[in-house]
């Protein structure tokens, strides 16, 4: 069992560094996953987390099989480890990534009255995502909610109105025929 988590390790550290290097945040065109989306608008099982739960079972059972601990200890303690490094992640690092990721040369402000298009779909009384380009000419994604008295499909026009810590508020813009 020793390789199994001596690859999961490294193949956990190389997929941590990879999503590091490349980003998933924000400003990737990275749609990956296989979770439903949780309030922060990044799915539950990321590439990062997955990355980082297959990174904590190789640790947790590689270090317990070092201490010499007989099966099934390493395997529960590469669970554990799994499942508490991916708790730390999506409740403590990932939220800061996320507030960070809004480009800090320009000010949340900025956005109200910049157009952009709907990419997740904004249901009533729920959010979605949007993508528009920000002063600098960089690619911005993020979590929105409207105040429309309809859904706002994907691939619908907006117009930001108003930001707050959490969302951009928007409003649709009407097609012109």
């Amino acid at each position: 069992m020793t390789a199994i988590y001596v690859v999961c390790f490294t193949i956990g550290v190389v997929a941590l560094v990879g999503s590091a290097v490349l980003g998933e945040f924000g400003g990737a065109d990275h749609h990956g996953g296989v979770g439903g989306h949780t309030g922060d608008g990044v799915p539950i099982l990321s590439l990062t987390t997955i990355a980082t739960g297959i990174f904590g079972f190789g640790a947790g059972g590689w270090g317990t099989d070092l201490l010499g601990l007989d099966e099934p200890g390493p395997v529960i303690a590469g669970a554990v480890t799994a499942v508490a490094l991916m708790l730390i992640f999506r409740g403590l690092l990932l939220p800061y990534l996320l507030r960070q990721q809004a480009n800090s040369h320009f000010s949340r402000r900025s956005f109200v009255g910049l157009l952009g298009r709907v990419e997740l779909a904004i249901p009533l009384d729920g959010w979605g995502e949007i993508v528009f380009t920000d002063p600098g000419g960089s690619r911005v994604r993020a979590k929105a909610k409207s105040a429309e008295p309809v859904a706002l499909p994907a691939a619908s026009q907006i117009y930001i109105t108003d930001v707050d810590d959490e969302f951009v508020h928007v409003i649709a813009v009407p097609e012109l025929d």
